[in-house]
């Protein structure tokens, strides 16, 4: 059966892969965490655990690399892009990794097509998630970090560089912390869960004892009462709401959809995320906007893989890559 794609997603903790056909279903699901390779030498140690998802979700699955139409992959920037030179910020082995060409050496020379996992997040949504059908749609993740992706006018968005939908770099406080990225403000900064963890730290909050510091603890501790994890959170949940707003007011989007560990903090969270976009949205069509919870994040990763292979006419577009149907 050669409708049917290999899908590869590549986070900062965790690589899954799948074999997906043309109606969404995954058969052969893998998964495996990022070996903690703290510099280059560990490279092949990581490409390790990808080849070893590949290899099980091709056998369990029953299926030859020669009955794979290609290979979609969502991976954590920054990237090259169409190259699919990889340099993610959690996974210091790999600095300018070439994850296309190692892919492709896997499938026999199948196609294989590598994008920010922002961007795959949105064609997955869109594709066979909560997006389905919605002609003009934003797709955020806020976990580590903050990305996201585009599809406008039912295509997806690809941009000059590989980085359209980018929104974690949009400033929602003008005189706000500086960000790794050289600006200040950036919703990545003043959102994403490591930020906002170290914020509640400085400002005096401590883990219950036995407790890691990190974003579901925060969440935990501001559902029972800790104000100064409350105050944060909210601030958070806040900034994501400012920023879907100065998307909504740009691009006239008809839904977003919000996904990612942080994302799931909680009532706390998503309420200040309204709140924050029903600030800033003042125009009627921006007020529109429909605010969606992703469904099933994980799955919905390796759909927007898959969707890169398997609907080149709505979610392909690469430089390289031949027209639909050639």
């Amino acid at each position: 059966m050669r409708s049917q794609a290999l899908a590869v997603d590549i986070g900062g903790t965790k690589i899954a892969t799948a074999v997906v056909d043309a109606g969404g279903t995954l058969r052969g699901a893998a998964r495996r965490p990022v070996p903690a390779a703290a510099d280059p030498t560990g490279a092949e140690e990581v490409f390790g655990a990808v080849r070893d998802c590949v290899a099980e979700s091709l056998a369990t699955a029953g299926v030859d690399p020669s009955d794979l139409v290609g290979v979609g992959c969502g991976c954590a920037g920054p990237m090259r892009w169409p190259e699919g030179a990889v340099s993610p910020l959690n996974i210091p082995a790999w600095r300018e990794f070439p994850l296309r060409e190692r892919l492709r050496d896997l499938v026999a020379g199948a196609p294989v097509y590598v994008h920010n996992d922002g961007i795959a997040l949105a064609a997955g949504e869109h594709w066979a998630g909560v997006g389905r059908g919605v002609r003009n749609l934003l797709a955020v993740t806020v976990s580590t970090g903050v990305g996201g992706g585009l599809v406008l006018a039912g295509q997806l968005l690809h941009g000059g560089w590989g980085n359209a939908g980018h929104i974690g770099h949009v400033t929602v406080a003008a005189d706000g912390p500086p960000c790794p990225c050289g600006g200040r403000g950036c919703l990545e900064v003043m959102a994403a869960g490591p930020h906002t963890v170290r914020r509640a730290q400085a400002a005096g909050w401590v883990p219950p004892a036995g407790q890691p510091a990190d974003g579901r603890t925060l969440a935990t501790s501001a559902a029972a009462g800790d104000q100064t994890a409350r105050r944060e959170l909210v601030r958070s949940g806040a900034a994501v709401g400012t920023g879907l707003a100065s998307a909504a007011n740009l691009l006239d989007l008809d839904a977003a959809v919000v996904a990612g560990g942080f994302a799931q903090s909680g009532p706390i969270f998503w309420d200040a995320m309204r709140a924050g976009f029903d600030r800033h949205a003042g125009l009627a069509f921006s007020r529109r906007l429909r605010i969606l919870r992703s469904a099933d994040p994980d799955r919905v990763a390796l759909w927007g893989a898959a969707a890169f292979v398997l609907a080149p006419e709505q979610y392909g577009g690469w430089p390289d890559q031949p027209p639909p149907h050639a």
